[in-house]
């Protein structure tokens, strides 16, 4: 059982901006070595903190990427992966660019527990 949920660009305002709970968002694009790498910390974590905080996966495709397409993309200035992107009540309270150890991920969420 996956503690992730994958987002699209349809579901993102209801699943992300509206919900209860604070929202962690990994921006994801395929051929991403940190991306890859950063996979088993974020279900490991998101096992750990289930029902804390929801966590989210929302891929940029290659062409939505280059194409500009994407709205959530460009709404939140994603420009390099991963892109991770902490909300709260709707709004960003937290970003960094990159891979995170499972210690530095959850410094990075402790804001919002």
């Amino acid at each position: 059982m996956s503690y992730v949920v994958e987002v699209t660009k349809e579901e993102f305002q209801k699943e992300v901006l509206e919900c209860e709970l604070p929202v962690f968002v990994d921006f994801y694009t395929d051929e991403c070595g940190p991306c890859q790498a950063f996979e088993p910390v974020l279900e490991d974590v998101a096992e750990e903190l289930d029902g804390k905080i929801k966590f989210v996966k929302h891929w940029v495709t290659y062409e939505d990427f280059e194409a500009k397409s994407n709205p959530v993309q460009l709404k939140y200035d994603i420009v390099s992966f991963p892109s991770l992107y902490l909300f709260n009540k709707g709004e960003v309270v937290k970003t960094y660019i990159g891979y995170l150890n499972r210690q530095d991920f959850l410094d990075f969420l402790e804001e919002v527990l």
